[in-house]
């Protein structure tokens, strides 16, 4: 009788402790904080890549400036006048549109022709 009991409690000490396991493994072992903040994420290892396109011309490069002033025809070409200054301006087609108006220059200038490469030609309020 002795060697029964000794089997049956071998047998029902796992068995009342196994419910137990599973039943900690689920529960937090500390109450949830909601002002907690999970662990920060390390950054991965190598930056993404992003497909390579055609450079654009981009307003944000540092030589490009906004020019303003009015658009005029000296000789066969057409200027930006602005202050005591003459721009040539490389975007003729665009120019000849605004002839006489105020405008405002997107480009980058050349400084050894006082050329304007032009990105875009906008309306300016009066000056």
């Amino acid at each position: 009788m002795k060697r029964y009991m000794s089997a049956f409690c071998a047998l029902a000490l796992p068995a009342v402790s196994l419910p137990n396991l599973f039943a900690q493994g689920s529960q937090p072992s500390q109450p949830l904080d909601p002002t907690a903040q999970a662990p920060a994420t390390p950054a991965p290892a190598t930056p993404p890549t992003f497909p390579t396109t055609k450079a654009k011309p981009q307003s944000d490069r540092a030589d490009v400036r906004v020019y303003v002033g009015t658009i005029v025809k000296e000789g066969d070409a057409y200027v930006l006048k602005a202050a005591n200054e003459k721009y040539l301006l490389d975007g003729q087609k665009k120019a000849k549109d605004y002839k006489g108006k105020d405008v405002k220059v997107t480009g980058t200038l050349d400084k050894t022709r006082n050329l304007i490469h032009v990105e875009k030609i906008e309306l300016s309020p009066s000056m």
